[in-house]
């Protein structure tokens, strides 16, 4: 029965893998976007998902920093310790084909020489051109499509040895396609069709909880000739790459000594916007609402404090 699991799992990898071609790996380094190379290595790929989506990287430390050759994560958490991996090793899909080149993810293994079917959770990112050291006993597969300052910055750690002084740590990894919504994504946008039309938004958590993360949305607009403010909240799951808030506006309120609660009216049912994002600094905001439905392209004109979309 166990082999028939066994077998039935190996056939469900690839379409796995297929189904979800991009993980992000946030740091607290920053982001990374990885980009599966489903189509070369499909059970390698899928590999790599089982141990996403079963939580297994989540605070997970990069404990081997090689400057200049890798990054490696995949095997103790941030209190030191070494879980078992919870899936069997795979066999190898290396093709010594120029697979592990500068921002590429493979696939560790065991032993020295390599045991090349002996990969299970462990993983590194190539921080240059390894293709003629590696290539020969490790499987690439996977590239960094967004976050390749996070890699410099790792890069860049003191070390002693390979082991950074203060490892960077895996706050969670999730499963994804496209471009998720992220909390760098805060920050003021703008639509270059509409210059009177923007946005303000905040990807944060409550302050009452901590529970997170929640989409806040402030729109700006005019219609009619009169100025339209529609502010909205919604709760999403990171990976999820749009998500839909619920706007209401007011109408009848007067600045400063004119402002009188009873005259202000609230409409909780004006409509919805959708936001997505196709990179760090472009997306598009879809609207449907009491006045109409569209979509405006937007980009970014502000970004948080120690953030960047390079």
């Amino acid at each position: 029965m166990r082999r028939l699991i066994l077998t039935l799992l190996l056939l469900l990898l690839p379409a796995l893998a297929s189904a979800q071609s991009r993980v992000w790996i946030q740091t607290t380094e920053g982001p990374l976007l990885v980009q599966l190379d489903t189509a070369r290595t499909p059970n390698t790929a899928a590999n790599f998902l089982q141990y996403v989506n079963a939580g297994f990287y989540d605070r997970m430390l990069f404990h081997r920093i090689a400057n200049n050759f890798v990054v490696q994560s995949g095997i103790f958490t941030e209190a030191g310790q070494q879980p078992v991996p919870p899936f069997d090793p795979i066999a190898s899909e290396r093709a010594n084909d120029g697979g592990n080149r500068a921002g590429t993810i493979a696939l560790a293994l065991l032993g020295n020489p390599a045991n090349v079917n002996s990969g299970q959770s462990s993983f590194f990112f190539n921080l240059v051109d390894n293709t003629a050291a590696l290539d020969a006993d490790f499987t690439a597969f996977g590239e960094i499509v967004f976050g390749v300052r996070t890699l410099e910055a790792m890069n860049a750690l003191s070390t002693s040895g390979q082991t950074p002084l203060r490892p960077p740590l895996i706050e969670f990894a999730v499963a994804t396609n496209g471009f998720p919504i992220m909390p760098l994504h805060s920050g003021s946008w703008y639509d270059p069709a509409n210059p009177r039309r923007g946005f303000v938004l905040e990807i944060v958590n409550d302050a009452s909880n901590d529970e997170g993360p929640i989409a806040n949305i402030y729109w700006y607009d005019y219609s009619n000739g009169q100025q339209l403010w529609a502010t909205g909240q919604a709760s999403f799951e990171f990976g999820a790459t749009e998500a839909t808030i619920p706007l209401l506006v007011t109408e009848g309120g007067q600045f400063g000594a004119a402002f009188d609660p009873n005259q202000v009216v609230v409409n909780s049912d004006f409509g919805t916007l959708t936001i997505r994002f196709s990179a760090c600094n472009a997306g598009s905001f879809s609207y449907d609402t009491q006045l109409g439905s569209g979509t405006a392209p937007v980009q970014r004109l502000t970004i948080p404090t120690g953030d960047t979309c390079l």
